[in-house]
């Protein structure tokens, strides 16, 4: 299954990376295919070509998220994995109104070193 596709998702990938490479030891990987952002060996966040997966926040941030914005629990093939959270973004100029809630994720990987 093909999640991102750097043809499509350049600009949200510019404007995501133009953040999040700012904070300290954070690093880019790539997994499943995906532009994957990692804080000190550890996921918290990676790009979909229709949105970007957040990997590290609690169950209320989850909902807060979801007031707001079209998300839904990512799915690995036929596996779904709740704790993960994709938020759908279509325009990347949007990308903003989420990064309070990629740098709860990141804070939350710094955390358990």
């Amino acid at each position: 299954m093909l999640y991102y596709v750097e043809d499509d998702a350049r600009a949200l990938r510019q404007a995501f990376e133009k953040v999040v490479l700012l904070w300290p030891q954070v690093e880019t990987r790539r997994m499943l295919g995906c532009p994957a952002y990692v804080a000190d060996g550890r996921l918290f966040a990676f790009l979909v070509t229709d949105g970007v997966v957040i990997t590290q926040l609690r169950h209320k941030d989850i909902e807060a998220l979801a007031q707001d914005n079209q998300t839904e629990p990512f799915k690995a093939g036929e596996r779904v994995i709740t704790r993960w959270t994709k938020v759908f973004i279509t325009d990347p100029a949007a990308v903003g109104r989420i990064m309070s809630f990629v740098r709860k994720s990141y804070q939350a990987a710094m955390e358990r070193r």
